[in-house]
């Protein structure tokens, strides 16, 4: 008993020497005292913030450019492909109209012509057959001609005596023969043809040379007036209906041409049996189209009214940029802040872009120049 009671002091004097040897508890701090109190922040050490600051004198160097949201009753329905052609008067292609060969050559590549301007003269070629069948006519109309004017002239000498009849039957047959004598004389002279031009414009490249031999059918010049432009485009079944009569459309070019507006011709009723298509034919102004080209494949873009035409908020397309994968616009709420707004675009054309949500309202001051700046100073802030 004795023993128990021993131990018991001995623990009890322990603890009371430990006691006063520790020094008191602290705070527990994890990651070496590290502050966790604060603005969370991402994992990638981004703010999750959704603004930008951004001082007057940044904003002119970056040249950061605004434009206001608004609603519009007119959005993009379709985009057509397309090619442009020539209109009607804006080509014309001169074909040889018989077998023969150059003797003039006044139309040079790049000179600008008149309608009705002679470019060409062509000299029909004969083989020996025809030479031949040609001489012999000619020496037959010739002894007609003799025999006609003897005839003639003796009937006269004995128009007294002769028969009235007789003398007239005479002088017709002179005529006649005189005729045909003229008419085989001349003929080489006949058959030179000359060749016009059909429609005012620019001679387009060719490659022809004074005495070459061309044949009936061969294309021989083509002139090109670039004010004269059409663009035809293909109409498909899930795109008829968009094409309303109030449809406005615009042409863009595939190698950089600025867009331009553009007249509808005709929308054509017939349906190509081939793809199922109808033709839609529009019309360049002569100016403002004077950058395309025959041939050359365009973008074709159908605005129209909403169905009933109900207005739809829309921003400039410059205005939607990409932030880690979804589409953003940057609202200018102050003088120095810019606040991200997460968007989601609807239909788009060259210049608008409808916006289906989003928490951008009307006549908020969109950023639509200088939007990759402001990206790269959020993600790096």
């Amino acid at each position: 008993m004795k023993t128990k009671h021993k131990i018991l002091a001995a623990t009890a004097a322990a603890g009371l020497v430990l006691t006063v040897l520790l020094p008191p508890p602290g705070l527990v701090q994890a990651h070496g005292g590290e502050d966790h109190g604060g603005t969370a922040k991402a994992s990638t050490g981004v703010a999750l913030s959704d603004e930008v600051l951004l001082p007057k004198e940044s904003q002119f160097l970056f040249q950061v450019r605004t434009n206001l949201a608004a609603f519009s009753t007119t959005y993009s329905r379709a985009t057509l492909y397309g090619t442009v052609s020539a209109a009607a008067g804006g080509e014309g292609r001169i074909v040889v109209p018989q077998t023969g060969r150059i003797v003039s050559l006044a139309a040079q590549v790049g000179k600008t012509v008149r309608a009705g301007q002679t470019l060409a003269v062509i000299e029909q070629t004969l083989d020996a057959t025809q030479q031949i069948g040609l001489s012999t006519e000619r020496a037959n109309a010739q002894a007609e001609l003799r025999a006609a004017q003897q005839d003639y002239a003796r009937l006269q000498s004995i128009a007294d005596i002769a028969a009235r009849k007789d003398v007239v039957a005479a002088e017709l047959r002179l005529r006649q023969a005189r005729q045909n004598a003229s008419i085989y004389n001349g003929q080489a002279q006949q058959r030179r043809v000359s060749i016009t031009s059909p429609v005012s414009g620019t001679v387009d490249v060719f490659n022809l040379a004074v005495g070459q031999q061309v044949n009936q059918g061969d294309e021989l010049f083509r002139v090109i007036n670039p004010g004269k432009l059409r663009v035809e485009a293909q109409v498909f079944a899930q795109d008829l209906d968009k094409v309303t009569p109030g449809a406005v459309f615009r042409v863009e070019g595939l190698q950089g041409q600025a867009g331009v507006p553009a007249r509808l011709v005709v929308f054509s009723n017939v349906v190509n049996p081939v793809n199922q298509a109808r033709q839609l034919v529009l019309e360049l102004d002569a100016q403002q189209g004077s950058a395309y080209r025959a041939g050359q494949a365009v973008n074709v873009q159908v605005v129209g009214q909403t169905g009933g035409g109900k207005p739809q908020l829309v921003v400039p397309t410059s205005a939607i940029t990409d932030l880690n994968g979804k589409p953003v616009v940057f609202v200018h709420t102050e003088p120095e802040r810019f606040k991200i707004r997460y968007v989601q675009p609807g239909a788009v054309n060259g210049q608008q872009t409808v916006l289906v949500q989003g928490e951008i309202n009307e006549n908020d001051r969109v950023v639509t120049t200088g939007t990759y700046q402001l990206k790269s100073i959020y993600l790096n802030q």
